[in-house]
């Protein structure tokens, strides 16, 4: 079964109109919220998850090679906000932390990824962005004017100066952790056969609503950063009951996004459907 995060504990940060932009903020200095990193009670069902995934992709699991110096660094990071001790190797923090990592090093031409131990990607390859920087990593993404206008700014800012953080939503048909392109997952053909057979009919009922909580940790004097990306996934009903209000204000956001971008993120064929149901809900 997949590890999913309780309904309450899942970040909202649906707003309209749906825009693609960095939404990056700063993580205070001191210890409080909002953490670099976040452990709960999932993360032996995480590290099961995680461990599957290495199994599935082999030699290509963890592209690049990690210097001790950094992980050595995320260790020390990991054990002063959550007290966990774990080991400076790339198998023990990949098991150990619920975050997926991804370290840049600051180079002549730029910040450009050079390790990636990401087992639970939102339908991208980790290997394809090994050695590439901000721009090219975000080329592929629909309506990325406002991503690619920013780049020097945010690269500099949160891999040179401070941690950051965002949130990025998503709307899945399946709940799997990783979204690996390359790996069969439940797709959205899969939720619509699914919906005309359960006995409400609701292609909401399939729909999950998955977040990426994405934080920074500059290392300048190693002249690296790391981005952590932690995963978190449920049901999108049960994420809706938390406050009132939600339906709607998913519904606007979905209905104020660009085709291209409904394209890219591959909900053409469900969009019109996912309105009419939210709408419905009031």
């Amino acid at each position: 079964m997949p590890a999913l995060t309780p309904a309450h504990a899942m970040p909202w940060t649906v707003s309209s109109p749906f825009r693609m932009h960095p939404g990056l903020k700063r993580l205070p200095v001191a210890p409080e919220v909002p953490p670099l990193f976040v452990r709960d009670a999932l993360a032996a069902d995480y590290a099961a998850d995680k461990a599957a995934v290495l199994r599935g992709l082999g030699p290509n699991a963890l592209p690049g090679e990690a210097e001790p110096a950094v992980l050595q660094a995320i260790a020390q990071a990991y054990a002063a906000q959550t007290g966990v001790q774990l080991d400076a190797t790339p198998e023990a923090l990949v098991g150990g932390m619920q975050e997926d990592f991804v370290v840049l090093h600051d180079e002549p031409a730029g910040m450009r990824t050079r390790f990636l131990a990401v087992c639970f990607p939102s339908n991208w390859n980790p290997a394809e962005k090994l050695g590439l920087d901000f721009s090219a990593i975000h080329a592929p993404v629909a309506d990325n004017g406002l991503l690619q206008a920013g780049a020097h700014g945010i690269v500099d800012m949160a891999f040179r100066k401070a941690s950051m953080l965002r949130h990025v939503w998503l709307l899945t048909p399946g709940a799997d952790l990783s979204q690996h392109p390359d790996t069969r997952r439940t797709r959205w053909e899969d939720a619509l056969r699914q919906a005309a057979h359960s006995p409400s009919g609701r292609l909401l009922d399939q729909v999950n609503f998955r977040v990426e909580r994405q934080t920074t940790l500059p290392l300048p004097a190693l002249k690296r950063g790391v981005f952590f990306i932690r995963v978190m996934v449920c049901g999108l009903l049960d994420v809706l009951a938390v406050a009132p209000g939600r339906a709607a204000e998913l519904r606007e956001a979905l209905h104020s996004m660009t085709d291209a971008v409904v394209h890219y993120r591959g909900m053409l064929a469900v969009r019109e459907r996912l309105l009419c149901e939210l709408d419905a809900l009031g």
